[in-house]
């Protein structure tokens, strides 16, 4: 039977306002080769490539009608993206490597704002006791002078602020989306020992039910190389130098 596969590729870009993102460094490369290697080697074994990504990552430049594209911006779109798909389409494989971004803005204000507010709470205080860590961190978490983050805002405030706040783990969500996928999660630390990056990565496994992860040291990543270890319930299966060796190894045990 031929698998319907989601790659995920890329970083996720979350509105600060009309015009200012943030989003982080990933291109979405490797997500990129891995779909082009599926394409190039199992094209006759793929059903369907749902190859999920931002405007502006890495897509695969082969042609075939084995491969939609779906893009997305923000991690809630990327999550409804998948639920989509999900309840749709029986989904055997996803290879989560998007960079999914840990923060999304939660409001933007201007400091002098935020200041007039704090002093308020203060001078309206009856007593000493009345100003608490609760009450002021409560200002923090909703002040009422927030800035309308659907338009532009001014290029010339000098003291503008961005609180941020958590963004949904998608790979958390993924096998209660679709229990019996097989999914390969990504797992991406820097300049750590072999056996740290090792253990962070089987503890994402075992949180996540992940079958795989590809667990990857950003200071040997770079100059055409792309270290990485894969690894499943057993232990470490491979270890890679390139992102196409990645892809290779990933479509062995996959297919």
């Amino acid at each position: 039977m031929k698998k319907n596969i989601i790659i995920t590729a890329g970083p996720t870009n979350e509105r600060i306002d009309a015009v200012m993102k943030i989003t982080n460094m990933s291109t979405g490369a490797l997500g990129n080769v891995i779909a082009e290697t599926f394409l190039e080697d199992k094209e006759e074994e793929i059903g369907t490539i749902y190859y999920i990504s931002t405007k502006m990552s890495y897509k695969p430049r082969i042609k075939s009608e084995k491969i939609q594209f779906v893009t997305v911006e923000s991690t809630q779109d990327l999550l409804e993206a998948l639920k989509r798909i999900f309840s749709t389409t029986k989904i055997d494989i996803i290879v989560h490597s998007s960079a999914v971004g840990d923060y999304a803005g939660k409001y933007v204000i201007r400091a002098e704002e935020l200041v007039e507010e704090i002093w308020e709470k203060v001078q309206k205080a009856e007593r000493k006791e009345e100003i608490t860590k609760e009450s002021l961190m409560a200002i923090f978490e909703n002040p009422m002078a927030i800035c309308n983050n659907s338009t532009k805002i001014s290029s010339y405030e000098p003291h503008l602020m961005t609180m941020l706040q958590l963004t949904p783990k998608v790979i958390s969500q993924i096998k209660e989306m679709a229990p019996e996928v097989t999914l390969v999660g990504f797992k991406l630390l820097e300049g750590v020992s072999k056996e740290e990056l090792y253990q962070v990565a089987s503890n994402l496994r075992k949180k996540n039910n992940a079958d795989y992860i590809v667990a990857n040291d950003l200071s040997k990543i770079g100059n055409g190389k792309h270290w990485a270890m894969i690894l499943n319930e057993d232990g470490m299966q491979a270890e890679c130098e390139t992102k196409q060796e990645i892809a290779k190894t990933l479509e062995k045990f996959l297919f």
